[in-house]
């Protein structure tokens, strides 16, 4: 693989991740209704379930591709009514001032390894994209395995950054103003529920 190649596949990869999708939704959620340190934790799952997912198209394991493919609609509607289920949640206990309740690491866990899971999308994408950008002639196994290395690196980036800039936002405001950013935390979650619905296989 070129360098010039590779540069455009992560040029092509940022652009990607600046775009927001379900896992965004609930990253970002999570971190203005409870922190840096809870949107980090559910951060970290949902970019385990990412790096699975990479391992999976890296590996070949064309079969497991196929059974996420076949079963899309099951998957996607059930993590779109989680997202909604938290996004409802998140939103009806932000309708008064009380002592917020703290998400626990195991729910955060919980939370981002579900919904990384139940985008089916992402590894159906995967499967589909990096190999748009290998080399003919030899190697090609290890210039996969490069490629998915570097796209989960650059997720993981860019979304410490959506973490830090919504963990920004939650600390600057206060009183009536963080009433307001947990309700747009429940409506980003709903939000990435929606995304999860209007998605289809192409």
């Amino acid at each position: 693989m070129s360098l010039q190649l590779y540069l455009v596949f992560v040029l092509a990869t940022a652009l990607l991740i600046a775009t927001p999708g379900p896992n965004v939704a609930l990253i970002v959620g999570t971190s203005l209704a409870h922190g840096a340190r809870t949107g980090l934790v559910a951060m970290a799952w949902v970019n385990i379930g990412v790096m699975v997912q990479l391992v999976v198209v890296a590996a070949g394991l064309s079969w497991l591709v196929e059974l996420f493919s076949r079963n899309f609609d099951i998957i996607r509607f059930v993590g779109a009514g989680y997202l909604l289920f938290l996004g409802i949640q998140t939103f009806w206990k932000a309708r008064k001032p009380l002592p917020p309740t703290p998400l626990s690491s195991e729910r955060a866990f919980a939370r981002g390894l579900a919904v990384a899971f139940a985008n089916p999308k992402t590894l159906i994408f995967q499967a589909a994209f990096l190999p748009q950008f290998l080399s003919d002639g030899e190697g090609r196994q290890a210039q996969l395995w490069l490629l998915a290395a570097t796209f989960w690196i650059i997720t993981v980036v860019g979304d410490a950054i959506w973490v830090l800039c919504a963990a920004r936002l939650r600390a600057a405001v206060s009183g009536r103003a963080q009433l307001i950013a947990d309700r747009v935390s429940g409506c980003i979650l709903i939000a990435g529920a929606g995304v999860l619905l209007a998605m289809s296989r192409r």
